[in-house]
């Protein structure tokens, strides 16, 4: 499923720390396999860093050390701060983030063309949305 596609299914359930790590490491257009090459230090530590990632994807998981947050923001861009929301909060107070591509107002989408992003939709942002008149700045 493209990001425009994924972003139009407009979903009332509360996204999951790992779906949002998912759709900012998608964004990137990064693969699980390039994200946990780059996180291991050497290629016995490729397949450890496989499973530490497909288990952060998978719902119910999450982080227990900032350490590793702060490893894949080193190589994919997210927001610490949003993750630990998305997972220690009431979903009342979670942020508003992009169904197509994980962005947020604190870490919106950028293009040279348009600058950063807007909402579309209250799920959806123009990068992932373009053809629709934006509603609200992310910024």
């Amino acid at each position: 499923m493209q990001r425009g596609e994924r972003a139009a299914l407009t979903s009332t359930a509360p996204l999951t720390p790992a779906a949002y790590l998912g759709l900012r490491r998608e964004a990137a257009g990064m693969s699980i396999r390039t994200v946990a090459s780059m996180l291991a230090r050497n290629a016995d530590e490729v397949a450890t860093a496989l499973d530490l990632i497909h288990a952060l994807e998978t719902p119910g998981n999450t982080a227990r050390q900032p350490e590793t947050l702060e490893a894949l923001r080193s190589i994919f861009a997210f927001d610490p701060d949003v993750y630990r929301q998305l997972a220690t909060e009431p979903a009342a107070r979670h942020p508003r983030i992009c169904r197509g591509c994980g962005c947020s107002q604190w870490d919106p989408c950028a293009s040279d063309e348009h600058g950063a992003c807007a909402w579309a939709t209250d799920s959806a942002c123009t990068v992932c949305l373009p053809d629709t008149t934006p509603v609200e700045c992310c910024q």
